[in-house]
């Protein structure tokens, strides 16, 4: 590890966050393309499932950005 690299755990989720965002970018090399809002199926069970899952107060309560 060279000394102007960070080994806290603070720096890592820096570094993490740092990556989501370049890979957000359009303008950034490592852009991997988003989709704005959401594109489920838009079935009613699919809407309400979605919105479960948007719920924190619901067991199926999945933050944003996590699969």
């Amino acid at each position: 590890m060279s000394s102007n690299q960070k080994s806290s755990p603070a720096a890592a989720h820096k570094a993490a966050n740092d990556n989501k965002a370049n890979q957000c970018n359009p303008k950034h090399p490592e852009f991997g393309g988003h989709q704005q809002g959401y594109t489920g199926k838009g079935t009613k069970e699919d809407l309400v499932n979605h919105a479960k899952q948007l719920n924190p107060n619901n067991s199926l309560h999945r933050p944003p950005g996590n699969k």
